[in-house]
């Protein structure tokens, strides 16, 4: 996708999350969409699904790559000349930051799965963009690691971020305080679990 597509995508998709938080509907029309990106409903044709109903993974999937972009050049720059914290606590700080992220949109995130079967068919569409996140952080922390125990890695910190979504939507309060608690927790005994099989270590 050439770069004109991609702000075109990008525009669509803030349109979406912009309307999605005031009117509460993952429904949005692609007429309204145009609206609200001021672009012409030709040029958003040629990116947006046909079927409205796939629009509310087609977004999501677009706000997560972005997202987590941010996430892992932010963390780069973080982490570039610290020789002090161990790998957990750059794990621990990537995930972290990726919750800050998610939590500018949390409203929005709620209302696309507002429910258990919700939650299971947005898990299951974004299960990709999840690893590639773990994947690609652990690639940014532990450069030299074997694939295969790179790809465990990554499938245990998915747990561990799934886990910890859990209290992100099911929090009230106007910070991400509680969610770092337990993220450290769970990452904590996942690690823990790890150095009995071998897999995680410091």
């Amino acid at each position: 996708m050439n770069l004109d597509n991609q702000n075109l995508e990008w525009k669509l998709c803030e349109a979406y999350f912009s309307i999605l938080e005031i009117s509460m509907s993952s429904d949005i029309s692609i007429d309204k969409l145009c609206i609200e990106a001021k672009i012409s409903k030709e040029e958003a044709e040629k990116i947006v699904p046909n079927n409205p109903m796939d629009h509310r993974i087609f977004f999501l999937k677009i706000l997560i790559s972005k997202l987590d972009k941010d996430v892992l050049t932010e963390l780069k720059v973080d982490i570039a000349d610290d020789t002090i914290s161990s790998t957990y606590d750059k794990i621990l700080e990537g995930l972290s930051l990726r919750f800050e992220k998610y939590f500018q949109y949390k409203k929005s995130l709620k209302i696309l799965s507002n429910n258990s079967k919700q939650r299971i068919e947005i898990f299951l569409n974004v299960f990709s963009e999840n690893y590639n996140f773990s994947y690609n952080l652990l690639t940014l922390i532990e450069e030299d690691q074997n694939c295969i125990i790179k790809t465990l890695k990554s499938l245990a910190l998915n747990i561990v971020f799934t886990k910890s979504l859990e209290i992100f939507f099911k929090d009230e309060k106007n910070d991400i305080d509680k969610v770092i608690r337990h993220l450290d927790k769970y990452l904590s005994d996942m690690e823990d679990a790890g150095f009995f099989m071998g897999v995680l270590k410091k």
